[in-house]
């Protein structure tokens, strides 16, 4: 009986023994679960910040270029010569700046099995609709290039040359836009230049593409504020964690 009951003692001993052991083990995978989520919320926030910063300069950039393809618009409607200012809104009523949202650490999460560690079904959603629109904005951004190729093929290289020296969109050491200041460029002839624009006011090809143009800078514009509410509210649901 003593031997009976000293083995069901032993037993006893090892299944608690394995299961204080399973214990210690899982709440230190939840620990450690709880660290690598603290980190992939953090990422996620510091991506999505500088997203919401690219998107808001996005937007700032694209309204300019849309009110610089209205200002070519009424040109081609009036009989004003073709001076500095038409010069320069044309030239920048080309510019384009693409977008690449922050997308490595959610596909991290997803490649790795982490999403999981998300728990909070209106936090994953918010996400998921966050960075599922983000290709679409992405692959909005686009540039449409007939406006593009047409003016810039009427605009002679000599001046286009001195239009970036003087009066460029971007850093010329990271290519960074920075905006569109008021510019004088020197050296060029404005006769010269009204001589090749003046024959444009006889194009409806011209006129229809950039009206498009116009039309798709306005879409472009949506979609980035659009996404920036997206944005805020994965931010706002990223902080309540």
């Amino acid at each position: 009986m003593k031997q009976k009951t000293k083995l069901i003692g032993e037993f006893i001993l090892v299944v608690v023994g394995v299961l204080v052991a399973l214990a210690v083990e899982s709440a230190l995978e939840d620990r450690a679960d709880d660290k690598l989520r603290d980190q992939y919320l953090s990422r996620l926030t510091l991506d999505l910040a500088a997203d919401k910063s690219a998107l808001q300069g996005r937007i700032d950039f694209f309204t300019d270029v849309q009110r610089f393809s209205q200002d070519v618009l009424t040109w081609l409607e009036g009989e004003a010569p073709a001076d500095e200012r038409l010069l320069l809104a044309s030239f920048y009523a080309a510019e384009v700046w693409p977008l690449t949202p922050n997308t490595s650490t959610y596909l991290d999460l997803h490649s790795t099995g982490n999403l999981r560690l998300l728990d909070d079904i209106g936090l994953r959603t918010k996400m998921a609709v966050y960075y599922n629109k983000a290709v679409s904005t992405e692959s909005g951004m686009n540039p449409n290039e007939h406006y593009r190729e047409w003016i810039r093929g009427v605009i002679p290289t000599g001046v286009q040359d001195l239009i970036r020296e003087h009066c460029p969109t971007t850093d010329k050491k990271d290519l960074a836009p920075t905006g569109f200041p008021p510019c004088s460029p020197p050296g060029i002839d404005y006769d010269q230049i009204d001589r090749l624009f003046t024959p444009l006011r006889e194009s409806e090809e011209l006129r229809r593409i950039l009206t498009y143009r116009h039309s798709e800078l306005g879409v472009m514009i949506y979609l980035l504020s659009q996404q920036v509410i997206f944005a805020e509210e994965a931010i706002q649901a990223l902080a309540a964690e």
